[in-house]
């Protein structure tokens, strides 16, 4: 409101800029949060799946003496090659199940988009403080960077 009490539209360049930072300061936790889960599940990819060639590799290459052997060592009354296929099975399935659950989410292609989104609001924060772009552009893209963000979910 203006002091004749009419309605002055918009917001001011220190208001604009103060919505791209906060936004920019969103996004950049956006991607540390995703890239840290995409980091986990590709790391329990990496070791489940090495896990579960390391527990089948000793049978494979030493067959039913080192088997027979294993079993002794380890007072198993069942065949001890069971057990560590029951292991490596289960390694496999969370190699599976990590690698389905990354996809699902899209990590990869989020992360690239957040990214991006960072940069160009990293340069719209520039523009505004440099006065190199007008008021009503840098609140046009401003608003466009709002719409190619909507894709992030609130990260806790």
């Amino acid at each position: 409101m203006t002091p004749g009490g009419e309605y002055k539209g918009g917001m001011t360049s220190a208001e604009l800029l103060s919505r791209v930072h906060a936004k920019r300061v969103e996004v950049e936790k956006y991607v540390q949060v995703n890239a840290r889960r995409r980091r986990l599940l590709v790391n329990l990819v990496l070791i489940a799946g090495a896990v579960a060639a390391l527990l089948i590799t000793p049978f494979a290459a030493g067959g039913k003496p080192f088997a027979d052997w294993l079993q002794q060592v380890l007072h198993m009354s069942s065949p001890s090659w069971r057990l560590f296929c029951l292991l490596a099975a289960l390694c496999s399935m969370a190699c599976v199940v990590a690698t389905q659950m990354q996809k699902a989410h899209g990590y990869d292609e989020h992360i690239a988009r957040a990214q991006e989104l960072r940069a160009t609001l990293e340069a719209l924060e520039l523009s505004i403080t440099s006065e190199s772009v007008t008021q009503r552009k840098a609140t046009g893209e401003f608003m466009k960077c709002l719409e190619s963000g909507s894709f992030m979910e609130p990260t806790r």
